[in-house]
């Protein structure tokens, strides 16, 4: 009885309490509101879709109550120890210091071919900063890495032009390099601030691809080729492997061309399998598979190239 008497005072309140007065919709949107809703909204997002874990994960990292919430975000990672370690990618940016040196040791040298030498040579080592900037863990460099990453990526760029600026720019990336490896200190611009890496401006695709075919023909299919020549070359074919399963990786990212086309990325993720076995069979001293594997990245990089070259 109590209950039908609280339902009647409240159906009473409601009729006498006025609704507020709403503006009718317009009977028609104008072109760019409609364009705005036209479609999947889905199409219109950028970037990765948030996984259940990651937002748990932002969620985690709150501030407590009474923490300053103004701190800079953290640097994103991602599980690169699973495809290159860390001496690899140091090991590969020291490789290149001597000639990088030596393509800049005047502006004649520079001119003369140099620069084409510095360009492949510095968007290597800006794709390897790049790395350590996302690496899980806590590499050499990594405190330096998008300072680096930014510099040398700018020094590749320039380096397509041989003129006294572009001279300037390599010669002094150059001395930061060497200075870096002896373990010195280096004032680098400051890196841009954005959401995520812009890889294509890391690295263009032809000096990546130059390394990549370096070290798949010039290297592990010679020390490949019998069992003398595996032997004495077995740590470098780690190495070398592990720079092609990287470099495939890194070709997979957003702003690169034809990342939005599958049977590419599936390519790619081919030649990132093959080469992780390769590494594998390197290490495990198993010539055949190591045989086996480079005879894989060698058919699916010919496969990519007749269609994406």
């Amino acid at each position: 009885m109590l209950a039908l008497v609280f339902l009647g005072v409240s159906v009473a309140l409601a009729q006498r309490i006025p609704l507020p007065k709403r503006s009718r919709p317009p009977a028609k949107f104008d072109q760019e509101t409609s364009d705005l809703f036209a479609g999947d909204a889905r199409e219109r997002l950028r970037g990765e879709r948030p996984t259940p874990e990651s937002l748990t994960a932002a969620t985690s990292s709150d501030p407590a109550p009474g923490e300053d919430s103004q701190t800079t975000p953290a640097a994103a990672t991602f599980a690169w120890s699973g495809i290159i370690s860390a001496e690899t990618l140091t090991d590969e940016i020291k490789a290149h210091s001597s000639d990088i040196s030596h393509a800049v040791r005047n502006v004649r040298a520079f001119r003369s071919g140099g620069n084409l030498e510095t360009r492949l040579r510095f968007s290597v080592i800006a794709a390897m900063f790049g790395i350590l900037a996302e690496y899980d863990g806590d590499p050499r460099w990594k405190e330096q890495a998008p300072a680096a990453r930014d510099a040398f990526a700018s020094a590749g760029r320039n380096s397509k032009a041989a003129d006294d600026n572009t001279f300037k720019e390599a010669r002094q990336r150059s001395e930061d390099l060497e200075a870096l490896i002896r373990g010195g200190s280096v004032e680098l611009p400051a890196p841009e601030e954005k959401q995520a890496i812009e890889w294509d401006r890391v690295a263009q695709r032809p000096p990546l691809m130059q390394r990549l075919e370096k070290a798949l023909d010039g290297r592990l299919r010679p020390w490949s080729a019998d069992q003398r020549e595996f032997e004495r070359n077995r740590p470098a074919s780690v190495h070398e492997a592990e720079i092609i399963a990287a470099l495939a990786e890194i070709i997979q990212r957003e702003y690169y061309e034809y990342v939005d086309d599958d049977d590419y990325l599936e390519l790619c993720r081919q030649l990132n399998r093959h080469a992780l076995a390769a590494r594998t069979a390197a290490r495990e001293g198993d010539l055949s598979t190591l045989q086996m594997a480079v005879g894989e990245m060698a058919k699916t990089c010919s496969g990519c190239h007749e269609d994406y070259r």
